[in-house]
């Protein structure tokens, strides 16, 4: 007997994909207001419009590699956040990739392996390319469940920004800046190594 998904099956797959870029775009916009803080700490309606003209178009790599950039300069003196931005950054890194692998890549939802199988838990992501070699399919069965720790990982990683747009400003209490030192380390201790673990991968 043939499975097919049911239809709901289907919209949990719509939605998780769905939610994880949505979460990815809300670290993109999130940096944003940080660069404007380290800039602008009380930034005008010009500052903020000036800011937003620099940064439109970026994409998230250049995003990220500026706001390090921007932290590492302005709170030279600061090693512990400098540390933290180094570290975030890492991981956000990793996170860009997954998320152009999806938002530029080829889903088949309901797909239980590479030979058209159907499962409610799985589905294809395909992101084939022509190489001087032939075609290099890229092919890709992922499980839910891998979506699903992806996404708290990203909310993860912008939990940790939300830290650390609190940490550049020198007003900020000692006893809450100490309160966002110890979240940062042991979220980023927790985060773990964000990746895509396939159940079944093709490359030609």
């Amino acid at each position: 007997m043939i499975y097919l998904p049911s239809e709901d099956e289907m919209n949990k797959q719509r939605q998780l994909i769905g939610e994880f870029i949505i979460e990815f775009e809300q670290i993109c916009g999130f940096i944003r207001f940080i660069i404007l803080d380290i800039l602008y700490p009380n930034a005008s309606k010009l500052d903020n419009n000036n800011v937003e003209i620099l940064l439109e178009g970026l994409t998230a790599d250049p995003l990220r590699k500026k706001l390090e950039s921007l932290i590492f300069d302005n709170y030279n003196d600061d090693k512990e956040l400098i540390n933290f931005s180094k570290e975030i950054s890492k991981k956000f890194e990793s996170l860009i990739s997954i998320r152009n692998s999806f938002a530029h890549g080829s889903i088949l939802l309901g797909r239980k392996n590479l030979s058209g199988e159907s499962s409610g838990n799985t589905f294809l992501l395909k992101h084939s390319k022509t190489t001087k070699e032939g075609i290099d399919r890229n092919s890709m069965i992922i499980e839910n469940s891998n979506l699903e720790y992806l996404i708290e990982q990203t909310r993860d990683i912008y939990n940790i920004y939300s830290h650390i747009i609190l940490l550049i400003d020198k007003e900020y209490p000692e006893n809450n800046r100490n309160f966002s030192k110890e979240y940062i380390t042991k979220k980023i201790e927790s985060i773990g190594k964000i990746e895509l673990k396939p159940i079944e991968k093709l490359k030609k």
